[in-house]
């Protein structure tokens, strides 16, 4: 009964909108239509999770699938059972992959581009707390390897490798979709980033284009979250900190190192 209740009060930190909280207004608004809509596979270790990069005119955005699931039922009393009745399967059979929820590094995130204002934005959360991270946009300083080359849903890609905040990663983009964007902050390849990898971390494959009926580029804030602005080096401090956390909780490498 004790390890119930103490379960119960850690998923009231983490998941405020499972409880009373989710009867709050949504604040979920259109930016502007979308071109194009990418889908990725994310792995890192044992966690996975699918997301979205949704492309527009001057905006795009990244964000899980399964995240934007969750607030969407979360923002409803009743749905929002599903979500504790799945927390409390999940909790109960953690040797049953079937059982096991979407996750990962940035699983909680949702990522907003602005080519018209060169900014970044973060919008994230630490132990239930809402923060905003804004920073000018940052194009990695790739290495560009042309003999080396795989092909993705159809495209030939060509290799690419730089060292990112604190990771070393590889990409493969095509130059058939002149988008110089790809999954979470990466991008300014001459293409799409359709696969990147820091070994032994993190693998991220595109596994769908869509160019019709998109869904618009959009901000998410179901729950009408309050965000406080903080600065990213800042916030890599505060999640980095173990105290920031109750013991003996396990939590996910960042994206970030620096």
């Amino acid at each position: 009964m004790k390890k119930i209740i103490l379960f119960l009060l850690m998923l009231l930190v983490i998941y405020p909108c499972l409880f009373p909280m989710a009867l709050m207004a949504q604040q979920t608004h259109v930016l502007e239509p979308s071109i194009m809509e990418v889908a990725y596979h994310e792995i890192s270790g044992k966690y996975n999770d699918d997301y979205a990069l949704r492309v527009g005119q001057s905006m795009s955005q990244y964000f899980s699938y399964h995240k934007l699931r969750d607030d969407s039922l979360s923002s409803n009393a009743q749905t929002s059972m599903i979500i504790l009745q799945e927390l409390l399967d999940e909790a109960n059979n953690r040797n049953d992959a079937s059982k096991q929820r979407a996750s990962g590094p940035d699983h909680g995130d949702y990522f907003y581009r602005s080519q018209a204002n060169n900014t970044f934005d973060t919008y994230t959360s630490l132990m239930g707390q809402g923060y905003k991270i804004t920073e000018p946009i940052t194009v990695q300083d790739w290495n560009i390897v042309t003999d080396s080359t795989r092909q993705i849903l159809g495209y030939n890609c060509c290799m690419a490798t730089t060292t990112f905040r604190g990771r070393q990663w590889t990409a493969y983009y095509t130059e058939d979709i002149p988008v110089p964007l790809g999954p979470w902050k990466l991008g300014g390849l001459p293409g799409l980033i359709l696969f990147a990898e820091v070994k032994g971390f993190i693998t991220i494959e595109a596994s769908g284009i869509k160019t019709k009926s998109t869904s618009p580029v959009t901000f998410y804030n179901f729950l009408n979250k309050k965000y406080e602005a903080i600065q990213r080096d800042v916030y890599i401090k505060k999640r980095s900190n173990p105290k920031a956390y109750p013991k003996n909780m396990i939590v996910t490498p960042q994206m970030e190192l620096q």
